[in-house]
């Protein structure tokens, strides 16, 4: 008797996924607590996701902090700053957390009043562009410039596809590709999804569109799957929005949208998928496995759950 189809990638899928990222090595708070300190989570999910980088996390003058080398860098309201610039949070955009959904949100239903301010907040930014310290992403992938960043880049093959990333991601790439391989002719989707890419985009040093902070392309840790006819269906909020006024109720159908297994591929091995985001961006996966890691333990966030790339 044939076996179904579906069998054999369910099986082919567990057997790829046997080294795959493990959201459940979280240490978890104490069970008595039902409120988490600020911090607490996002660092206790950022040293479990980090184990070779981040040597050591507590309290210190009351406030959540970790260790990368000789250098500690505390909450500081979600801005992770060194010790010594704790008392200047304000003069930062906070790092980007959030909780990250495990399939697709309802689109938002904004109202009139709603929508006024979503749309005088971007119109601000755009005049005075938020700025986040470069301090402990830079000591993190011991990338604090440019020079220094590419020195820490390597090329790598993803599905076919040649990209420039930061040397953590040379393995879960690896992962990925060899999951995506498979799907491309166990899935049809897959494969005529993959057919539609152009390219990978990896490493790109500039800043996130609107900001004056660096996107974590320019770090090499975040992927783009280029679309061969960009202009086809929507990819990106800020190239939707001068379209669709209100470009946050654009169906996902109109979106420019990979099927769901290529996305859980990528989510196996620590990457977030910004077509989930309200900003979206359909073509954009990050490598950001403390988001995925903080998914599985309980306890508030303290930050923004917009998921804006970062």
């Amino acid at each position: 008797m044939d076996v179904p189809r579906f069998l054999l990638v369910a099986a082919a899928i567990s057997t790829v996924a046997l080294q795959r990222f493990d959201p459940r090595g979280l240490a978890e708070p104490a069970p008595f607590l039902q409120v988490l300190q600020p911090g607490e989570k996002e660092i206790r999910g950022l040293a479990a996701a980090w184990p070779e980088r981040i040597s050591d996390i507590g309290v210190r003058d009351g406030e959540w902090s970790l260790r990368i080398g000789d250098a500690w860098f505390a909450w500081a309201h979600g801005r992770l700053l060194p010790e010594q610039d704790r008392d200047r949070w304000n003069q930062y955009a906070p790092l980007s957390f959030y909780r990250y959904p495990r399939g697709l949100p309802p689109l938002p239903q904004l109202g009139e009043d709603e929508a006024a301010r979503l749309r005088a907040r971007i119109s601000a930014e755009e005049r005075r562009p938020p700025r986040r310290s470069e301090a402990f992403l830079g000591a993190l992938l011991q990338a604090p410039n440019r020079s220094a960043t590419e020195s820490r880049l390597v090329r790598t093959q993803v599905a076919g596809f040649t990209v420039t990333v930061h040397e953590r991601l040379r393995e879960p790439l690896s992962r990925v590709s060899r999951e995506l391989e498979f799907l491309r002719g166990a899935d049809p989707r897959v494969g005529a999804f993959l057919a539609q890419v152009a390219e990978l985009n990896g490493y790109n040093y500039r800043f996130v569109d609107g900001t004056r902070s660096r996107s974590l392309h320019s770090y090499g840790t975040a992927v783009d799957l280029i679309p061969r006819r960009p202009g086809s269906a929507h990819a990106y909020w800020r190239w939707a929005m001068n379209k669709v006024p209100n470009w946050w109720r654009i169906p996902y159908e109109k979106r420019w949208m990979p099927p769901e297994p290529l996305v859980r591929a990528f989510e196996r091995q620590g990457f977030v998928w910004g077509g989930k985001w309200f900003y979206f961006d359909t073509m954009h996966f990050e490598y950001r496995p403390e988001i995925l890691r903080m998914r599985s333990s309980p306890g508030a966030l303290t930050e923004t759950e917009d998921g804006e790339e970062y």
